[in-house]
This record gives structure tokens, C-alpha cells and sequence, in this order.
């Protein structure tokens, strides 16, 4: 550990270099900060700060990113610092200096996602005060293979939700369970957002909703919800990767209803040819290493994340 004066300021071009040079071994994979500087840079209402030695203002030592999402939160960021500097309460002090611009900005909380294996960074959360709200499974497929299906009983009464299916739609989330554990909340981009009924209209138009119902015509009568499983699409992909299929949220009342969501949202990735190299899926459902998910796709990565959570 090297002991120094350290002061912060805001990143600038100048920086990149220095910082992903620093980055290049944060995880056994790499980093994502190569993938996001040039859109942190530029990116309206945030803050890009680098930590620096007083002895060497032009090298970053440590970096944090902040930026105001729609929910008068401030999103956290991208934290990292170099190992010769840690043990410093740089994290803090950055993570600090972001709440309280974010407070002058008019910002209500703070979020972030945490791996469930980063105890540094659960601490750190924990030492802010933040919450730890919501568990939440990422999976990245890779190749996109539709599974063999001969051989499963599994019903497939997938389909691409209507503005008619709204209020279904909306019964199933709002009934108690998964989705209100998971804060209400849905991916964009790498960060938790939260699914309003405002939103949710709009991706249904958007034919980014997959749900999965009891097909009998004769069930409208019923007083029963008709819908058991949901998911929710992004074709668009996010950063600089347009190849990239997400299930930007995904829940159902059992596992083999959750498989059905997933086979229809890998037909649709499919039914564009060779645009997507991989599908991933976030998901506040429980998935077991042992589920039909895991044994039949082709899941060539999995990670248990933690959504924390605070007023500020």
C-alpha cells in the first residue's frame, strides 16, 4: 500500500490511457470501462471523477461514475481503484463527493449493483449506508442454439403481449411476489430502473413483451389471472454492442414456465440472422444451478448481483 495526498477532480480525454490501463485486470474477464468511457465522458447529467496523487496530477490513481436516472436517484458507478492505493477510502470519499453532487442536483436516492462475490464492494455499500433491496441472476448464452424440445412435457404458450393484455399484464406483476421484491424494477444499459405502468405501455407497443398465458378461451370469465409468466426484451443492445439480445426482465410462477419465456425470446433473437452473438438475461427469479434453464441452454456465463439502495 503506498500512502499519499490525493485530491479529486473531474475526468477529461486526457485521462483515458491512464485509466484503462488501470482497469485491464480488475475481473479474471477484464473490465467494461474500455466499452463506456467514451460515453461517460459525454454523458449529460453525471459526474466522471478521477482520483489523482497531488505529487502527479496527471496520472488516476482511482475512478467513480455518477449519473441522475429518471427516479431522482443517482446512479453508482465504475468504481475502481489501483491496488498500490486501496485501503485509502478512496471509494468512499469518491462515492461521497457523487451523493452530494447528486443532492445538489436535486436527486431524492442512490443506487448500485454489486457481484454477490466482491465483499470490498459490499462493504463499502454497507459502510454508506445503503441496503442491499433485491438479488438479481445474470446469464449470458452464447451460442444462441434453440434447445432440443422433443424430449420435455413443457406447455409453450408464449406469445408477444397486445395493449389488451395490459391490465393481465399488470395484475400478475402487482400481485405479491417476485416483481415486488425486485423494487419494481427493470435493466437498461447496466442499470435498475423502475418499470411504471407508463413504461410498461410503452414496451408493449414496442412488442418488447413476451408473456405466458393459460390457454383456454373459455378462462376470461374467471376472476383468476390468467398471465403466469412475463418477459420483457431489448433488441437494441446497449453501448457500443448492437449484438446483443437482452431479457431485460423476466419472471414466472415456476421453472418450466420461465423456460417457455426464454424459448420464445431466443426464436425471436434467432429470427435475425446472425445479428446477435448472445442473449443475456437478468432476472430477480430464483434459478437454481440445477433448474431446466441451466440444463438445457447453452449458459456460457452466470453471476448472483445485489441491488442496494438508500435515501440521500
Amino acid at each position: 500500500m503506498t500512502t499519499t495526498t490525493t485530491k479529486f477532480r473531474v475526468a477529461t480525454p486526457h485521462d483515458k490511457d491512464y485509466v484503462l490501463d488501470l482497469c485491464k485486470k480488475t475481473f479474471s474477464w477484464g473490465d467494461y470501462i474500455d466499452r463506456v468511457w467514451d460515453i461517460w465522458i459525454r454523458e449529460p447529467n453525471s459526474i466522471f471523477l478521477v482520483a489523482v496523487n497531488e505529487s502527479n496530477l496527471e496520472k488516476p490513481i482511482a475512478i467513480s461514475h455518477g449519473i441522475l436516472i429518471p427516479e431522482k436517484t443517482v446512479w453508482i458507478e465504475g468504481i475502481r481503484v489501483d491496488s498500490k492505493y486501496r485501503s485509502q477510502r478512496l471509494a468512499t470519499n469518491m462515492s461521497l463527493h457523487i451523493l452530494d453532487y447528486a443532492r445538489k442536483k436535486g436527486a431524492l436516492y442512490s443506487s448500485a449493483i454489486v457481484s454477490m462475490n466482491n465483499d470490498a464492494s459490499k462493504g463499502l455499500m454497507e459502510k454508506l449506508g445503503f441496503k442491499m433491496t433485491s438479488r438479481w441472476t445474470y446469464i449470458s448464452i452464447k451460442p444462441i442454439v434453440l434447445p432440443d424440445l422433443d424430449n420435455t412435457t413443457i406447455e409453450y404458450n408464449s406469445k408477444v403481449a397486445k395493449l389488451s393484455d395490459y391490465q393481465q399484464i399488470l395484475n400478475f406483476l402487482n400481485h405479491p411476489g417476485i416483481f415486488i421484491l425486485s423494487r419494481k424494477k427493470f435493466v437498461n444499459a447496466w442499470r435498475w430502473h423502475d418499470l411504471t405502468e407508463y413504461t410498461l405501455k410503452k414496451m408493449i407497443n414496442n412488442k418488447q413483451v413476451i408473456i405466458f398465458d393459460i390457454n383456454d378461451d373459455n378462462y376470461n370469465d374467471k376472476k383468476e389471472n390468467k398471465i403466469r409468466g412475463i418477459a420483457i426484451i431489448d433488441k437494441e443492445g446497449y453501448w457500443n454492442s448492437q449484438n446483443i439480445f437482452q431479457i431485460i426482465y423476466i419472471d414466472a410462477d415456476s421453472d418450466e414456465i420461465l423456460f417457455s419465456l426464454v424459448i420464445k425470446c431466443l426464436e425471436l433473437a434467432s429470427s435475425k440472422e446472425n445479428k446477435y452473438e448472445r442473449v443475456q438475461i437478468f432476472t430477480p427469479y430464483p434459478i437454481k444451478d440445477n433448474s431446466v434453464l441451466f440444463q438445457k441452454f447453452n449458459i456460457n456465463f452466470s453471476e448472483l448481483f445485489l441491488l442496494y439502495y438508500k435515501e440521500i
